[in-house]
């Protein structure tokens, strides 16, 4: 959600279909909703709702349990360029509406279109949007609705790395996830590791250590020669199949001697390592240790898949 001309559709295209960013300059408003499914892989299954900024979803004619009784996340897109007094006020009433019919519901604020704005600018515009958003919270009685903030542009990787923060919320495995990328990592040697959805290059799970930007635009843009690569040489010779398989793999040496390597986890997840050069002298010790995480993983997937059988069933 989000005023009109915000960047909302522009960031679900350039996300999660690969749109370019300068062909979202020719993007028409949006005037009606619009719902897409996501079903990259088993974790990453969801439904975005993109609502047109114009339209008022708090007159009484629409059903708010409807729209927000069943949500998981709430992301509201301020434009940053703009002058923001109206986007908090609408701010401030759709994520007090949506907490009072569902209590459980994220709510994620993008600070949109950064690109333009000094790094002074931008920490400047967060502060007091973070300070003014917060304010009218306590004032109105809302200390437990607690709002999460991204510096976002579609222009670098900022906004895929904002989008993986909200989508990590909504995995209740997430705390497995990451402990076995901690226990992965511990026993191979490994600095850094990415559990990516390589379809819309956002990580579901990493390592308990802090993530820094410029390694994750790194494995980004390995993502992107692999499958590109693939795209070239991987597919067999009628054209068909898919670029990215059980085979896919890759090792890029940089000048600094580290090592990004990639290995496919399944046909939708890739584990991506930032490793020291003399760390993967001992490969055979990091694949072996890489087969038993893929095995863990898979069995994670398998629970979740009888889990939800079973909701089903009981839904039924």
């Amino acid at each position: 959600m989000g005023l009109r001309r915000g960047g909302k559709s522009s960031i679900k295209n350039v996300v999660f279909h690969k749109m370019s960013p300068n062909e979202t300059l020719f993007l028409e408003s949006t005037n009606k909703i619009v719902k897409d499914v996501i079903q990259n892989s088993s974790f990453v299954q969801f439904q975005i709702w993109d609502f047109p900024g114009q339209i008022d979803f708090f007159h009484p004619a629409f059903d708010s349990d409807a729209i927000f009784g069943s949500a998981n996340a709430l992301v509201f897109v301020i434009d940053s360029q703009d002058d923001y007094t109206d986007a908090l006020q609408k701010l401030h009433l759709t994520v007090t509406k949506a907490y009072t019919v569902n209590p459980h519901i994220k709510c994620e604020v993008f600070i949109h279109k950064v690109d333009g704005l000094s790094d002074d600018h931008k920490i400047e515009v967060q502060r007091d949007i973070h300070q003014r958003a917060t304010d009218d919270l306590a004032d109105a009685g809302y200390e437990n609705l607690h709002l999460s903030f991204y510096l976002t542009s579609i222009y670098d990787h900022s906004i895929f790395e904002a989008f993986s923060k909200v989508v990590q919320k909504l995995i209740p495995q997430l705390p497995t996830l990451e402990n076995l990328l901690n226990i992965l990592i511990s026993n191979s040697g490994i600095e850094k590791a990415f559990l990516f959805d390589v379809i819309s290059k956002i990580y579901i799970a990493t390592d308990s250590s802090p993530v820094d930007m410029q390694s994750y635009e790194l494995c980004c843009d390995m993502i992107d020669v692999v499958i590109d690569i693939s795209c070239i040489y991987g597919l067999n010779e009628e054209g068909d199949g898919s670029a990215y398989d059980t085979k896919s793999a890759s090792i890029i040496r940089l000048n600094n001697s580290t090592i990004v390597y990639l290995r496919e986890v399944n046909r939708y997840l890739a584990l991506i390592c930032l490793m020291r050069e003399e760390s993967f002298e001992k490969q055979g010790l990091i694949d072996y240790n890489f087969h038993c995480f893929r095995q863990a993983i898979q069995e994670v997937f398998e629970i979740r898949r009888r889990a939800l059988l079973e909701q089903s069933s009981r839904v039924v």
